[in-house]
């Protein structure tokens, strides 16, 4: 994240603090670029005062981290003057809510000469949204409306589908599951945050309900949310599977977690009109890489872990790649919109030994940091 920022904004270092609860990686972390580091660990009862110790009116506050309550922090910079930007949209360590009515208490919020608060704007739904936009723009080009292009082209169903490839050289979880006699490691190892893709496998399978559905499942919640409905399933992402599709991977059964852009794009392709006459169903599919998906066998109840080891995998990284796109379905149509970025392609375009899905969250987020008000 920050190599992008320096390379495409102004940046006065002097003007730029991390804080974060890792003493030592934050640390090292800021003394690599030439920053200011505050150990701190904010929680709901000092958060308040612990941000008011280093922002001020037109300050940013970039926000990524896990078990942060986004809400709280929104409200504190909306009140100061403070510019807000999450990768996420975190309730506290310890506590759980639904994404959809977390959204919507979110967008109450709202108001002229207020300082801007922009939420999971990274690969999703940041980069996803502008994925659907020209898709529908390519093949609707005559509508003027998102709305009207779902109608010229029967859309019923849209899946934001994601499958990683990656492979792993030193993974314990991906090398000794299913082999006999030899327990796996207590490791949860992923390709990008470890503990926040556990974090989302554990909660609540949650999704956009489209008009056409005929009814929700047996002890499923369904939400009034904006133009539509939102469905809260009785079961968890890691054991809701769903069949999506990629290029590259084909059809493949993807874990359905509950997203943030299920719902923002379920309104986007809704007309602003009472009785909405159509609305398609909205799900975030995700099969992630080997390593991950290994470990994810291996949890037995919906939390994670505390006593395993979460681990990103970087350098241990060999082959594969990820696509990440739009999947849009209707009785007369099945189109797939989106990225494919291999391993080797984005070391190359990179020249850094990191992880790919990374390189797609911080190029989406730099946007509303470079937008933000001066």
């Amino acid at each position: 994240m920050l190599p992008l920022l320096s390379q495409y904004l102004p940046l006065c270092r002097e003007h730029v603090a991390l804080l974060g609860a890792d003493n030592d990686g934050g640390r090292k972390l800021a003394q690599r670029y030439g920053l200011n580091f505050s150990t701190c660990t904010l929680t709901p009862e000092n958060y308040a005062a612990k941000l008011a110790r280093h922002l001020s009116g037109g300050d940013v506050l970039l926000n990524l981290s896990l078990g942060v309550g986004s809400l709280d922090l929104m409200a504190w910079c909306r009140e100061q003057d403070v510019v807000y930007i999450d990768s996420n949209l975190e309730p506290w360590t310890g506590q759980t809510h639904s994404l959809a009515l977390a959204r919507m208490h979110a967008l109450r919020w709202q108001g002229h000469g207020r300082a801007t608060a922009v939420f999971w704007h990274g690969a999703n739904p940041g980069l996803v949204t502008h994925f659907l936009k020209e898709v529908l723009a390519l093949l609707a080009p005559g509508t003027a409306t998102c709305y009207e292009a779902v109608q010229a082209l029967g859309i019923q169903v849209l899946v934001i589908s994601e499958f990683d490839s990656r492979r792993a050289s030193m993974s314990s979880a991906e090398s000794n599951h299913g082999k006999t006699g030899i327990q796996p490691e207590f490791e949860f190892s992923n390709t990008l945050s470890a503990s926040g893709l556990a974090g989302e496998l554990c909660a609540s399978a949650e999704l956009a309900w489209g008009t056409h559905e005929g009814f929700a499942p047996v002890r499923a919640v369904l939400r009034s949310i904006g133009r539509g409905l939102a469905l809260q399933l009785p079961t968890s992402g890691r054991a809701t599977l769903v069949r999506s599709w990629t290029p590259s991977a084909g059809e493949f059964h993807g874990y359905l977690l509950g997203h943030l852009e299920s719902f923002s794009m379920a309104e986007l392709l809704s007309a602003p009109v009472p009785n909405n006459p159509i609305r398609p169903t909205v799900f975030y599919a995700v099969k992630p890489c080997f390593a991950a998906e290994a470990a994810t066998r291996n949890m037995t109840v919906d939390v994670p872990p505390s006593h395993w080891r979460y681990r990103v995998l970087k350098d241990e990284l060999f082959d594969g790649g990820i696509e990440l796109g739009v999947l849009l379905l209707g009785p007369h149509l099945s189109y797939w919109y989106g990225s494919h970025l291999t391993l080797s392609e984005a070391r190359r375009l990179r020249r850094l030994s990191t992880y790919l899905s990374c390189h797609l969250m911080r190029t989406a987020l730099v946007l509303p940091v470079a937008c933000a008000p001066d």
